[in-house]
């Protein structure tokens, strides 16, 4: 497929749609700190064979309702040449966030072009994000910051760790700056089972699934990105905790902490603080929430992975 877009100066160019795999994003995703805005936007990053890095514009592939591009008019399909009049052709997907990105209430100019190829500049100012709820369905209830991004529900068994012999489903919530490798929010994520039944956990038994289910997610990985891992060197390390919530979710809590080393998206082996929260929140069902980061404690980032598990409540 093929976009055929008018530059400022009337030519004519033409952008590939090449990287939906790998490009597809939603903006935007500062930094913790004040509070952060949003334009909202999804965009996806178009191939160009003028750039050395083949990366070329971003089109709009969503628009959020409510949102400053909606107010402004935008739609899917436009695309973006320019954020505050710099072009974004060769920028990768975190240089784009970086300039999407900024604080509740400041200004962002965009230069667009439409699919008819007038070209226009918009000014926008950056709006709240809207939280992420989980769906009025469950029976449980959490709120997760509207700047991180939430993949589908997965249910047990897990498509890339088949073998974990758990009931229920896994919510997958990822900080802000997952994709960042400077960010120190880098490969920082929220994981929650709600598991049929009443589960005993152990640590001994923790271990052994987070290794089987991150020796998977390297083998994804891995197929998806080129590299081959060494599954023998995905570990993790885990043992009753005391310094943890005593109740979480309503109920009693069981305490964990420990580590996981694993393989990231680029084929390098990084190491995660981890630790987990369980309670029973009746005898039909188990909650487990996983917090995981780069970052030791008493890092910024723990302070909203406590206030999104301490949300948490078994009962609506």
């Amino acid at each position: 497929m093929r976009e055929i877009l008018h530059s400022e100066r009337g030519l004519l160019k033409c952008f590939v749609l090449a990287w939906a795999a790998v490009a597809s994003i939603t903006v935007v995703r500062p930094a913790l700190g004040a509070e952060p805005g949003t334009i909202g936007v999804v965009v996806l990053q178009l191939f160009s064979e003028e750039q050395p890095t083949k990366r070329g514009v971003y089109v709009v592939r969503q628009v959020l309702p409510a949102s400053a591009a909606a107010g402004a008019g935008i739609v899917p399909g436009d695309v973006i040449v320019k954020t505050d009049e710099k072009p974004v052709a060769g920028l990768d997907t975190n240089a784009m966030m970086k300039r999407l990105g900024g604080d509740v209430g400041t200004p962002l100019k965009l230069s667009i072009v439409r699919a008819d190829g007038e070209f226009k500049k918009i000014d926008l100012v950056r709006k709240p994000y809207s939280p992420h709820l989980n769906p009025s369905t469950d029976s449980f209830s959490y709120v997760i910051p509207g700047n991180w991004e939430m993949d589908p529900r997965y249910a047990f068994p897990l498509p890339w760790s088949p073998t974990i012999a758990h009931q229920g489903f896994e919510d997958l919530s990822f900080a802000p700056g997952f994709d960042d490798v400077e960010s120190p929010e880098y490969h920082s994520y929220l994981i929650l089972w709600w598991l049929d039944g009443k589960v005993e956990l152990s640590a001994a038994q923790l271990q052994t699934e987070i290794v089987t289910y991150f020796q998977g997610l390297a083998n994804q990985r891995g197929h998806n990105n080129h590299f081959t891992p060494d599954l023998s060197r995905v570990t993790a390390e885990y043992a009753a905790s005391g310094t943890g919530p005593a109740r979480f979710g309503g109920g009693a809590a069981t305490n964990f902490a420990g580590q996981v080393t694993l393989y990231d998206r680029h084929g390098n082996l990084i190491t995660l603080h981890s630790e987990i929260t369980a309670s029973h929140c009746s005898p039909d069902h188990t909650a487990v929430f996983f917090e995981m980061s780069k970052e030791s404690r008493p890092a910024a980032l723990w302070k909203q992975l406590d206030s999104i598990r301490d949300g948490f409540a078994c009962k609506r």
